[in-house]
């Protein structure tokens, strides 16, 4: 998450050398219109990315498809990115580009000077930005392995209650064992769910209820 956050957030800063010309001098300049196009694009992107998110599957679709999903994490990184180009462009934040503002939309600043600029841009806009960015992304995949794991040790109760049911030894007998590949079975399509984002946190319980009954 980091270098790709780190990535984004250099593009949309006008900070990355282009893909087209990848051995061409990266020569930063935060007043250009030209270079600070991306930002729109970028706006729109996220834009079409937050409308697709909320409309798909319809009313059901918005309180499935959440933070955790894909297009969650997706949303977070451009977003991150968004904040640091403007940030990167901004005198109040980094003050030291007003050096660079005699060359106007148009004009190309030495290049010694606009790489001075352009570290300065990066530790005080792109570094921090990118680190919040990350913060958020290690949440979403924290709670998403907690919820994972969660579901994964309550089934493995019920299979151990219905084990102990049906009077078997616990890990050896071959009523368990069978039970055991039966919940991992079940276990597999809502574990892919919740790592999309397709089930809240409120679900897991009919999740369990269903599998137990299954099982039953």
């Amino acid at each position: 998450p980091h270098s790709i956050s780190t990535h984004l957030s250099l593009i949309a800063g006008g900070l990355a050398p282009r893909p087209n010309r990848p051995k061409r001098e990266v020569i930063f300049r935060p007043y250009s219109s030209r270079d600070a196009h991306i930002l729109l694009q970028l706006k729109r992107t996220v834009e079409v990315v937050s409308t697709t998110t909320s409309s798909t599957r319809g009313d059901e679709g918005d309180r499935k498809v959440n933070a955790r999903s894909g297009r969650g994490r997706i949303k977070t990184l451009l977003d991150g990115a968004l904040t640091a180009g403007k940030a990167a462009r901004n005198e109040g934040v980094v003050p030291e580009i007003k050096r660079l503002k005699e060359y106007g939309s148009d004009g190309t600043p030495p290049v010694a000077l606009a790489n001075i600029v352009a570290e300065a841009a990066i530790e005080r806009a792109v570094k921090p930005t990118v680190a919040i960015c990350v913060t958020k992304l290690t949440a979403m995949e924290t709670d998403t392995a907690e919820q994972i794991s969660q579901l994964r040790r309550r089934v493995d109760e019920i299979v151990a209650f219905l084990a102990n049911g049906l009077g078997d030894d616990m890990g050896t007998d071959k009523n368990h064992i069978q039970l055991k590949k039966m919940a991992n079975k079940l276990l597999h399509e809502p574990t892919m769910r919740l790592r999309e984002g397709g089930i809240e946190r409120g679900e897991i319980d009919d999740v369990v209820r269903n599998i137990e009954m299954k099982l039953v």
